[in-house]
């Protein structure tokens, strides 16, 4: 079959879009915008339709009033290589949750000891297979789009500065959740962190009790002498740690902190009512800490950002802040290498339509979201291409869009289930 038009356009046009969350936790929505022009896969336009040319637009999406959102970015993912691996079938994974609107997926690190690859300590086998994972996802982009930040490093017990240096410029910057696997040694993890920050490593680090042999609990202590980038799981992953020292956390460190949907929803709540209270939100990211058993849903963010808003009573625009530019500002840290998250001119064109699900109070996706209700997706576009035009088993729109005139809706259970994958090749004829 041929490819659809739609699917190889240079230029295309959302209109008639309700509200448009700019991603930046500051901004919110972006006053008076109703339209966003794509171009060779980045964004070209962000504002009200009579200020901008159409003329010559190869698709016109009409968003008939739904919301538009930054593709998500997962930042807490544990690829797996191998097909031996406990989280079998990583291609399928990740296509699903491109699916889900998760256009941008972060490696917390690509298993660690214990497998057959390095056991017990293997400082070479860590490098190489960071080296590789890197390489792998610089060539291969699930669903042909999603972008994948692979290749962090599982600390091991023998890894010398040079070696930090060696990866840095095979283009290697993350370093692995300290403390989920790997070395959790602290008076042998802190020199590494030395050469880490030396050559612009990114650092995360666990927080809550093991959850796997070889995880542990950190004391207050040992993080702040950490000092890592990003705290993990704050509300725990999925056993929270001690209330008293994850406020500790917060107050003394200027990290990032995570949350995970499947942790501890008590600390979760208590989390997000401390930073909101403190005025820290934009120091809050998102991550699902999939594809493990306990934290395996495409649907992670989603059910994070209905959560957080709808019990913290904080407004859905800034939750997805935390999904999006949050994340974006936070990876950036030591030079931008993500370059979405944001819907403005110039960043890659990775955006979500949402709205409320059927029978909402909500009147629109954002007033869902407020309300607790899950809301559903009608159009994924990664790296300015359109993927989909609803999530995979998501929960259905209120409202249709419109693909150059012709209706996009579904008709019946397989088209729900079934069609997105092949990206309605089945129920329409756009060509």
């Amino acid at each position: 079959m041929d490819i659809p038009k739609w699917f190889s356009a240079k230029r295309i046009a959302i209109t008639n879009i309700g509200k448009v969350v700019s991603g930046d936790i500051d901004k919110g929505v972006v006053k008076g915008a109703d339209t966003i022009l794509i171009e060779d896969g980045k964004i070209a336009y962000v504002g009200h339709e009579g200020g901008v040319d159409l003329r010559g637009v190869d698709v016109v999406v009409d968003a008939n009033g739904m919301v538009a959102i930054p593709g998500l970015i997962d930042c807490h993912v544990h690829l797996s290589l191998e097909s031996y691996a406990p989280m079998n079938s990583i291609t399928g994974y990740l296509e699903e949750t491109l699916l889900h609107g998760v256009t941008t997926i972060i490696s917390e690190g690509e298993q660690g000891h214990g497998l057959p690859r390095f056991y017990p300590w293997d400082p070479k086998g860590v490098k190489v297979t960071a080296i590789l994972a890197k390489k792998i996802f610089e060539n291969y982009r699930p669903g042909g789009v999603q972008k994948v930040f692979a290749g962090a490093l599982v600390l091991a017990e023998g890894l010398r500065e040079e070696d930090f240096k060696e990866l840095a410029d095979e283009g290697v910057w993350l370093v692995a959740e300290i403390g989920g696997g790997g070395l959790a040694e602290v008076s042998k993890v802190l020199p590494m962190l030395e050469w880490a920050r030396r050559y612009g490593f990114f650092v995360s680090m666990h927080w809550g009790p093991g959850i796997i042999p070889g995880s542990r609990l950190f004391s207050l202590d040992e993080v702040i002498a950490m000092k890592p980038d990003k705290v993990a799981h704050i509300n725990g992953g999925t056993t929270a740690g001690p209330w008293e020292d994850t406020k500790e956390i917060i107050d003394k460190l200027d990290s990032s902190v995570e949350i995970v949907p499947y942790g501890n929803p008590k600390a979760m709540v208590r989390v997000m009512d401390y930073v909101k209270g403190k005025g820290l939100l934009h120091r809050v990211v998102l991550g699902s800490d999939t594809p493990t058993g306990q934290g395996y849903m495409p649907n992670a963010l989603h059910r994070a950002i209905v959560t957080i808003s709808s019990l913290n009573e904080i407004p859905a625009e800034k939750v997805i802040a935390m999904a999006t530019g949050n994340t974006a500002r936070l990876y950036n840290k030591y030079g931008r290498r993500v370059n979405s998250g944001f819907i403005e001119v110039g960043r890659d064109a990775d955006i979500v339509l949402i709205d409320k699900p059927q029978g909402s109070v909500g009147e629109d996706a954002l007033e869902a979201i407020e309300v607790g209700d899950t809301f559903g997706l009608a159009l994924i576009v990664a790296s300015g291409k359109i993927v989909g035009f609803r999530g995979k088993d998501t929960r259905p729109t209120e409202r249709n869009i419109k693909i150059n005139g012709t209706e996009i809706k579904v008709t019946d259970i397989n088209e729900l289930l079934f069609d997105p994958i092949r990206l309605y090749y089945r129920s329409l004829d756009l060509n």
